[in-house]
């Protein structure tokens, strides 16, 4: 009779034992799941929230495989990175109206970005267009004129313009770029009928735009104003 009640009760302890190592096992797997999902968000990274042409909109982390939305993008796509088996959206450019990104760390620092068509072209090179929008960044906007920045982690950043009658934003110049004699021909052409903008590219420093290339905008935008009167 001592025998079995000793029996039991080592059953006993080791069952609860056993009881205790599966809770502890439980525990672990449970504190690595949560550690997981935390770790899944990124930080230091862009995010965004796009307009849809259907009236709906939508927000995440950026998920392009840049990690941010660049000219020759035909995508954005989003995700909450908010667990283990998050899952990516994408919208396609041509469905975007507009879009803001941002900086996790750098919440109020917002740029604006358009889906527009492009027409990429420097000089005697073969014109580029997208067969899609391309999302651009508003750096300049008033009536006469929308300055936009273009990301392109392949060639380089660069400047674009549209006015309210064109059907494409067109390239201007390459950011942090000095202003080639063959890149300065091909700007005067495409002024040829504003003779104040073509006086000003053919008297400014090589290292005027690349320097500081706000007055040229400023430029075109005083000269369209006085077009319209």
């Amino acid at each position: 009779m001592k025998l079995t009640k000793v029996f039991e009760g080592a059953c006993k302890i080791a069952n609860f034992r056993q009881l205790k190592l599966i809770v502890f096992v439980l525990a672990i797997m449970m504190s690595i799941g949560t550690f997981a999902q935390k770790e899944k968000v990124i930080k230091n990274f862009w995010q965004a929230k796009v307009w849809l042409k259907d009236g709906t909109t939508d927000s995440g982390y950026i998920r392009n495989g840049h990690s941010t939305v660049c000219v020759y993008d035909e995508t954005v796509v989003l995700n909450n990175l908010d667990g283990l088996f998050s899952k990516n959206r994408t919208h396609a450019t041509k469905d975007i109206d507009s879009m803001y990104i941002w900086y996790d760390t750098e919440p109020d620092k917002v740029l604006i970005s358009h889906a527009v068509p492009v027409y990429y072209y420097y000089g005697n090179e073969t014109p580029m267009e997208y067969g899609y929008p391309s999302m651009c960044y508003v750096l300049y906007q008033s009536k006469n004129v929308t300055i936009y920045e273009a990301w392109d982690l392949f060639l380089g950043d660069f400047y674009l313009y549209k006015t309210p009658d064109m059907q494409y934003a067109k390239a201007l110049f390459r950011k942090g770029k000095k202003l080639t004699e063959k890149r300065r021909a091909t700007l005067c052409d495409e002024f040829q009928n504003y003779s104040i903008i073509k006086k000003y590219i053919k008297s400014i420093h090589k290292d005027k735009l690349k320097d500081d290339p706000v007055p040229f905008f400023l430029l075109i935008d005083k000269v369209l104003e006085s077009e319209e009167h």
